[in-house]
């Protein structure tokens, strides 16, 4: 993943929602710690402003609509935002696979430092 890391499932309380794509999402979204506690992990999305719009389930792949911009603290943080965000939608939707867009591109376009 970024510069050697990897990613890791973390836990907050018990909520029970219908879909739990967007509400996983806002969640992750709405953290503004750079770190998540005494952990040593780190969030990548801490300075983004992100809003999920929607999605769709395929049965395989979770497509997930946001808009917003990215905040990043350096090239590393590129597959951070990747793995935060494709985990959490693909975890919530119980899918194989996760297709962000962003602003109607691509994640990793949305995300390219060219």
């Amino acid at each position: 993943m970024g510069c050697g890391d990897s990613a890791v499932a973390t836990f907050t309380e018990p909520v029970t929602f219908r879909d739990k794509v967007g509400p996983s999402l806002s969640r992750l979204f709405a953290n503004k710690n750079e770190m998540i506690g005494q952990s040593g992990l780190v969030n990548a999305l801490h300075s983004s402003d992100l809003t999920y719009q929607g999605g769709s389930f395929d049965g395989i792949t979770i497509t997930v609509y946001l808009t917003g911009s990215f905040a990043l603290g350096g090239v590393c943080d590129i597959p951070r935002v990747e793995a935060q965000i494709n985990l959490t939608a693909a975890t919530a939707a119980g899918a194989r696979d996760a297709a962000v867009i962003v602003n109607g591109r691509p994640l990793a376009e949305a995300l390219s430092l060219k």
